[in-house]
């Protein structure tokens, strides 16, 4: 109720001109406050405040497009689900206000609504009637050629509005809005138009989980055995944390909609096209956060060259454009031509980075520098780049080229990370680290380092050694030097305005460093096995956080990730935090529930069968839902994951060979096997360390 009330307000007199551009759409006014209980406001004061609200629309809009394409900064968001949802619905619950506030002006009604009716054809036909008719239009189609030009732009304003509001909440509903454009306007849908289905696919109900996450394993089980078709499963765990979204779902309708949007064939003359850059930008971070198949992004990058070469030749010159229209794909990668949209780039390269996929990213990062890039006013990351060095960025390899500029660095450092954390987790990484490393110290300034987003440092340590990478967060958290200050102030004295950046620089200086930076490196620690670094920091987090009950169980989850991927696991280790840290709870601490990945951990790492057995036991005893991964951590947990296993992975002519004299083993290595095969020939039990038999 109070977010309708809330957008519908308004301000009076000039400060609609000086409205704040981080504030919400139309904020309560104290001037104009009033009791609801006592007084009624007259309806030309509401229609006043819901026509502001309407002017604020465009603008709120462009905001959550400029938030969307930024999301890959954080690379966490291409896998934890309710980071990027959260990110998203803020927005749209602005917006849905307005239509809500839009709708009870329809109905000519004083109650407020939380939710709009069933959307049908006449309700979205009155709707944008009473836009139209609010904007000072005629809902009916003009025949002026200058009011056909703004009735047109309004048209696909509120179309694109309606898709940002979170209105639309399933994928029919689109269908039918589509639907409503064709055959009503007689018009096709415009670059904003896809650009807000982009966005809005991530909150259609039809990519919602739904998982019976309040059931326990033995209900579960009972409706299982009852032959109930609507048993709960197992939720998929990523860090702790259920899955919320069908992300391969959200892939494939924006590839559907983005083919639907290059099959049209709009005349030259038309000003709303249906594909632009930032078409391709919006596109390309809802495609990445699909987490898609390496061969389907090679297509759809091979697709977006050819279509920035034919775009570029036709808005050139006409003796190109023969030329660009008989490219093919293996052309517009090894001739380059068209520079390439910023955000399209570093999504890419996002999704490389989540994927491990260092070749692709190397690929990808060397055709963007050889062609450049461009920048947008609606996406880009700094709207006070100047226009000359704007277009100096789009010369090839401006992201390998030295500049003074900070707001430049800005940019080729969010591309460099990437390349960076492309490299996680791989230890042959062909020397990119080193060269990625280099070329930071050779075109970042530590002033424009020490001051980056959280989300590009959290992809500059998963390559950095441990002891680089917490130099590195001490200088961040002390903030810039006087000499690299110094060095800002000479680096912004020119055309910039010195006394905005440098300001800026300086609001960054003493900043906390926030949890998941802290996680990330404890996982850089417990990944290279470095204990005593890890049960130091584990310690550090618990006292200098009031950490929730999610943070707390990833926490754990990391440090038992570390004893049981040891050689040989510390099995009495991970036993032991497990049995303090979630069976038991310390003082001051979240209650950890236990679950399948932290039994799992301890099946694996269990020093014997009796010991698995017995954990396996207990999960199912504790209602742990039972999964694949359990039981194939349970089947694992054999004698033959000991030595055994190593000596019948070995060549047949290993004997033969010199690495035997090398290592001094003794010809007798596989001599328990054998013995093992005679007993079983025989019909006797075998007895491992434990006294068990099997």
């Amino acid at each position: 109720m109070w977010m309708a009330r809330r957008l519908c307000s308004t301000e009076s007199g000039d400060a609609r001109h000086t409205h704040d551009q981080t504030a919400p759409l139309a904020s309560d006014d104290e001037s104009h406050s009033y009791d609801a209980s006592t007084a009624t406001p007259p309806r030309d004061m509401e229609t006043e405040r819901l026509v502001y609200s309407l002017e604020q629309v465009g603008r709120f809009q462009s905001r959550l497009v400029h938030h969307f394409v930024s999301l890959p900064l954080d690379r966490r968001v291409l896998y934890r689900d309710h980071l990027l949802q959260d990110s998203i619905t803020p927005y749209q619950q602005e917006l849905k206000g307005v239509f809500l506030a839009l709708q009870q002006h329809v109905e000519k009604s004083s109650e407020l609504r939380n939710e709009l009716p069933p959307l049908t054809r006449t309700a979205l036909r009155h709707l944008k009637a009473a836009w139209l008719t609010l904007k000072g239009l005629s809902p009916t189609h003009p025949k002026g050629a200058a009011l056909n030009g703004t009735y047109i732009d309004e048209i696909h304003t509120f179309y694109s509005a309606l898709l940002c509001s979170g209105v639309l909440t399933t994928e029919s509903d689109v269908r039918l809005a589509l639907e409503a454009l064709q055959s009503d306007d007689l018009l096709e849908p415009s670059s904003s138009f896809y650009e807000s289905l982009f966005i809005a696919l991530w909150t259609f109900s039809d990519v919602q989980r739904t998982t019976g996450l309040g059931k326990s394993a033995m209900e579960t089980s009972a409706a299982g055995c009852e032959g109930s078709s609507t048993s709960s499963v197992p939720p998929d765990l990523v860090a702790g944390e259920a899955k919320r979204l069908h992300r391969g779902l959200v892939g494939d309708l924006a590839c559907h909609y983005m083919g639907h949007a290059l099959a049209q064939q709009a005349p030259p003359t038309q000003s709303h096209v249906a594909v632009r850059r930032e078409t391709w930008e919006a596109f390309f971070c809802t495609f990445a956060n699909a987490q898609p198949a390496p061969m389907l992004m090679d297509l759809w990058w091979t697709r977006f060259l050819k279509w920035v070469d034919n775009q570029h030749a036709e808005e050139h010159s006409s003796s190109t454009q023969d030329k660009s229209e008989n490219l093919t794909s293996e052309s517009a990668v090894s001739s380059p031509s068209a520079p390439l949209p910023y955000q399209a780039v570093h999504a890419v390269l996002a999704w490389c980075a989540q994927s491990r996929d260092m070749e692709r990213a190397l690929k990808f990062f060397n055709v963007a520098d050889k062609r450049g890039i461009t920048l947008h006013a609606s996406t880009t990351p700094c709207p006070a780049l100047p226009l000359t060095l704007a277009d100096s960025f789009g010369q090839a390899g401006s992201l390998t080229a030295l500049s003074t500029n900070p707001f430049v660095q800005q940019l080729q450092l969010a591309l460099l990370v990437k390349l960076m954390a492309s490299t996680k987790s791989v230890r042959l990484d062909g020397g990119l680290r080193a060269l990625v490393v280099r070329d930071l110290q050779r075109q970042i300034v530590p002033a424009v380092l020490y001051t980056a987003p959280w989300g590009v440092l959290n992809d500059l340590l998963s390559g950095l050694s441990v002891p680089s990478a917490m130099q590195l967060l001490r200088r961040c958290s002390l903030g810039s030097s006087e000499s690299t200050r110094e060095e800002t102030r000479e680096s912004h004295s020119g055309p910039m305005q010195p006394q905005e950046n440098t300001s800026e620089f300086e609001a960054r200086k003493g900043r906390d460093i926030p949890f998941y930076i802290w996680a990330s490196l404890l996982r850089r620690c417990c990944r290279e096995h470095l204990q005593d670094q890890a049960e130091s920091l584990f310690s550090f987090l618990r006292h200098k956080f009031r950490l929730a009950t999610a943070e707390k169980r990833e926490l754990v989850e990391i440090m038992m990730r570390m004893y049981v991927t040891m050689q040989p696991s510390d099995f009495p280790s991970a036993l032991d935090l497990f049995l303090q840290h979630v069976l038991r709870t310390p003082p001051e601490d979240p209650v950890v529930q236990p679950d399948g990945v932290l039994y799992e951990l301890l099946v694996k790492g269990a020093d014997s069968r009796n010991a698995s057995m017995m954990l396996f036991l207990e999960a199912c005893a504790n209602g742990v839902p039972l999964t694949a991964e359990l039981f194939e951590a349970l089947m694992g947990s054999t004698q033959f994951t000991t030595v055994a296993s190593l000596s019948r992975k070995l060549p047949h002519d290993y004997a033969n060979s010199s690495l035997d004299a090398q290592l001094k083993i003794p010809a007798e290595a596989d001599a328990h096997l054998r013995r093992e095969e005679a007993l079983r020939a025989r019909g006797k039990l075998l007895y491992d360390s434990t006294g068990d038999a099997s």
